[in-house]
């Protein structure tokens, strides 16, 4: 996702995408945060807006859409779609071209037939962020916009919107996504559904506020890093599926809890958790389809599940932290320590 407060790429993005399947809790009772009244999110369809345009030669166009959108139509230019330029001859063909080329028509064509009703999605983000203004009181809720982004970003977390990219929800075989050169691994492609378009909007504006600076992290501190996520995700989307904000089917996350001890002692036996060496960290804290060294059962990303329990357990243990001090704390060492983190074997 694009986030100003934290740049990642879509390579990093990936790893924060996940895959949805039917689950009961990981063996406690959820506990859901309450709901503060908000403003109904403002959630404006940018695609609509862009590809029903009419390129005229005065600028015209752009200065409607620059007027209804601000600064999120210059970052959709220049940095998602990467049509803008200072010679506004030369960015207004860019526009032309992209808006009349057959391909970007009949994707848009097919983000409008699916999603032509965004009401559902709309439902579940106001619940959501009237739980997330309940809990971080301080904090500002974002404009939520849609767009297509070719095949790029699902989520664009900026300081006050948070964009959201249909065309990386189709389903898992929609014809488009075989067209993409080189193809997506069929891991990520069972995850571009509907289902994780709300979750991955609120992990991407989560991240966007509390993530760590990965560039300079321990294995055990992205490890908390993400297990704390999906710890607000429970607490912002408690009728979504652990599968879903987890990124593990049911016999991984099965599998995850059946041998948390052996997992635990994998990364203490192999002296992992101070490791900064960034390829040990994408291989047992980034994406995949499964984990080097582990059985097929198990899940890639295996490191966020053990990061999520140390979170549950420093959680149970600070009976005056809630959610918003958890956030807050930078010194996920100290969680760590504090968390008296122990499997049962």
């Amino acid at each position: 996702m694009i986030q100003h407060k934290c740049f990642r790429a879509l390579s990093r993005l990936l790893i924060f995408l996940y895959m949805p399947m039917l689950i009961s809790s990981c063996g406690r009772e959820r506990e859901e945060a309450s709901e503060v009244p908000t403003d109904n999110l403002e959630i404006l369809r940018f695609e609509r807006d862009l590809f029903e345009t009419q390129v005229d030669e005065e600028g015209k166009w752009r200065e409607s859409l620059h007027s209804k959108y601000g600064s999120f139509f210059n970052l959709y230019a220049f940095q998602v779609m990467r049509l803008g330029s200072r010679d506004s001859s030369l960015m207004q063909e860019n526009f032309r071209s992209f808006l009349s080329d057959t391909n970007f028509r009949n994707l848009y064509d097919e983000t409008s037939r699916m999603y032509a009703d965004f009401s559902p999605y709309a439902s579940d983000l106001s619940k959501a962020f009237s739980r997330y203004k309940n809990e971080f009181p301080d904090m500002e809720l974002p404009r939520i916009i849609t767009l297509i982004t070719g095949f790029s970003y699902p989520v664009i977390a900026d300081s006050a919107l948070l964009a959201i990219g249909l065309d990386m929800y189709l389903g898992t075989d929609n014809r488009f996504y075989s067209t993409i050169d080189p193809p997506l691994p069929m891991y990520m492609r069972k995850r571009m559904r509907s289902e994780y378009i709300v979750p991955d909007a609120l992990r991407g504006w989560l991240q966007s506020d509390f993530a760590v600076d990965e560039s300079s992290s321990k294995m055990i501190e992205l490890m908390i890093d993400q297990g704390r996520i999906i710890f607000a995700l429970q607490k912002l989307l408690p009728d979504k599926p652990d599968t879903l904000l987890f990124g593990y089917s049911t016999v991984q996350l099965e599998w995850c809890k059946n041998n948390e001890a052996k997992i635990w002692s994998f990364f203490i036996e192999n002296k992992l958790l101070f490791s900064n060496d960034p390829n040990q960290l994408m291989k047992y804290a980034g994406d995949g389809p499964g984990t080097k060294g582990f059985p097929p059962e198990a899940p890639g990303n295996i490191g966020k599940y053990i990061g999520f329990r140390i979170v549950q357990a420093y959680m149970k243990k600070s009976d005056d932290a809630g959610l918003y001090e958890l956030m807050k704390n930078q010194d996920l060492q100290e969680i760590f320590s504090n968390s008296g983190y122990k499997p049962a074997k």
